[in-house]
């Protein structure tokens, strides 16, 4: 379940094409996993500003029907 993962420190916007992403708290970070299987640590992340679009929730929709084995209904987004 691919998406893309938009963020941006002061005025400079980075898109990444991800598989998954992991706040660590203790250590102001996230975590962002691709694809291939590679990892991507953003330090600092309280600085950033994320922009996650219907493509994340759609993943997000995906994988909680899979846990759960049923249908979950969206308003808005199909």
């Amino acid at each position: 379940m691919k998406y893309v993962f938009k963020f941006r420190r002061r005025w400079f916007w980075t898109s990444l094409n991800v598989v998954g992403h992991a706040y660590d708290v203790g250590q102001d970070k996230m975590v962002v996993y691709f694809e291939g299987g590679s990892v991507r640590e953003i330090a600092h992340w309280g600085q950033c500003e994320i922009q996650l679009g219907v493509d994340w929730v759609l993943a997000q929709k995906k994988s909680l029907e899979e846990q759960t084995g049923q249908t979950i209904p969206i308003r808005g987004v199909s």
